[in-house]
């Protein structure tokens, strides 16, 4: 048993990434474990914003474009870059992201709003 054998994890990591060039920066979002899943908390927080504004139509059609985009980038990404939004298979997430992407909006568009006057 060689010294390098009985190194302990994160001990000896200049090996690690041999297969990067010197000076190639890999692209953020291969660092990021959860890969593009905050384009749901981002847009679901800025479906809110609207809705405390009292824009509730256009709160609804902002998450219902957020869960559409959201299935569109699990649908067309690699496995490695959707992260957090890979919960079942492809086609699973797909359907369920649009299903309710467009649900939502559907519901959006269809509410009545009228104004109290006081």
């Amino acid at each position: 048993m060689t010294p390098e054998d009985d190194a302990g994890p994160g001990e000896d990591d200049a090996g690690a990434d041999d297969d990067q060039q010197v000076g190639e920066v890999a692209p953020w979002w291969h660092s990021q474990p959860l890969g593009l899943w905050w384009v749901l908390p981002i847009g679901l927080v800025a479906a809110g914003w609207l809705l405390l504004e009292g824009r509730v139509r256009l709160s609804g059609y902002t998450m219902g474009g957020t869960l559409v985009l959201a299935a569109l980038l699990r649908l067309l990404l690699p496995r490695d870059l959707v992260g957090g939004l890979m919960v079942r298979s492809r086609t699973w997430d797909v359907l369920v992201l649009l299903g309710l992407g467009i649900g939502v909006t559907v519901i959006s568009a269809a509410l009545v709003l009228a104004t109290t006057g006081s």
